[in-house]
């Protein structure tokens, strides 16, 4: 039994000799080798990074040196002078301007239409605070479409020197006061000065006029506006003579208008029928037939006039109408 724990202790002592033995000191400082290195490892290649970061941040604060170098100053440069190349799109310009007009104005007739449905249908007061908010509407849009209107000519004007070789180098600034010049001006007109001349206006005002005095003739369209300072009597004169009754018959046939036309000359209307056979085989002008006319125009100057035919039709409702009230009166009777 001693002599087994003797070599029992024999074997134990080689293994705690390898243990603690040169080899697996060896091993263990490998190890400790390889743990410092792999750190030092991790730190190139940190370095590297920080390296390869620097570069890139050198470059972009050199591109951006360059960039710097490169920029335009916008404001250094002057405008560019127009020239012919530029007219279509200048026209295109006024051309916008132009629709916007007429959507304006067929909205101006659409409220002349509803002026005289409220005049012919509602009575008393109603009536007329209706008819007062419509006239007060309608000229707030011919005050739209004046300003149109001087868009649209101020881009024109500017076409017309573009194209006769005039150098235009500061466009807007001369679009944008010429505009409001004009605006001013328009601004600065009194009320006769802005509606009484404006045909759409003077329709409006006739056509309830008619309806609210059967039979008479519509005085001049100034006794509607009072004089205001700035308003020349030479002007009221003009107003006063341009006031026309209308007439629903035909100076030639002495019959109702059909298929009305109206002279862009001197503003009479005829029957389309009787003013072609009166130029029948004639282009040149002829006097014009209604009474006291003397002005001339020729068959091409007569132009359809559909717020004439609305005028018509309800001229002969008036007529029907009255007539059947003037029935119900005798029956009555």
């Amino acid at each position: 039994m001693p002599a087994a724990s003797s070599s029992r202790r024999k074997r134990v002592a080689p293994s705690s000799d390898i243990e603690d033995g040169p080899t697996q000191k060896s091993t263990r400082e490998d190890v400790e080798e390889e743990d410092d290195e792999q750190p030092q490892r991790v730190v190139k290649k940190e370095k590297k990074v920080v390296k390869g970061k620097g570069r890139a941040a050198e470059a972009y604060y050199s591109e951006e040196e360059e960039d710097d170098d490169d920029k335009i100053d916008v404001d250094s440069f002057a405008d560019q002078p127009l020239d012919k190349s530029h007219i279509i799109s200048m026209n295109g310009f006024a051309s916008d301007w132009g629709t916007m007009i007429k959507t304006v104005q067929r909205t101006n007739n659409m409220v002349a239409d509803v002026a005289v449905a409220l005049a012919d249908n509602v009575e008393g007061d109603v009536g007329k605070k209706g008819l007062l908010e419509l006239e007060r509407f309608l000229k707030e849009l011919v005050d739209i479409e004046s300003e149109m209107h001087i868009n649209y000519e101020v881009i024109q004007n500017l076409v017309q020197q573009v194209t006769i070789g005039t150098e235009i180098d500061n466009i807007v600034e001369q679009y944008q006061d010429n505009v409001r010049k004009n605006k001013e001006s328009y601004t600065s007109k009194t009320t006769r000065q802005k509606y009484a001349k404006n045909e759409t206006y003077k329709n409006f005002k006739q056509s309830v006029y008619e309806i609210e005095h059967p039979g008479e003739a519509m005085p001049p369209i100034t006794e509607f506006m009072p004089k205001e300072s700035g308003d020349d009597s030479d002007d009221d004169d003009d107003l006063e003579m341009g006031a026309v009754t209308q007439d629903y018959k035909c100076p030639l046939t002495l019959r109702p208008l059909e298929n009305p036309v109206t002279s862009e000359i001197c503003g009479h209307s005829f029957s389309q029928d009787a003013i072609r056979e009166m130029f029948a085989g004639f282009r040149g002008p002829k006097k014009c037939p209604a009474s006291g006319c003397t002005r001339e125009f020729r068959l091409v100057d007569c132009k359809p006039n559909k717020e004439l035919v609305k005028k018509l039709r309800l001229h002969a409702r008036r007529l029907k109408k009255k007539e059947q009230e003037q029935d119900a009166e005798e029956v009555i009777e």
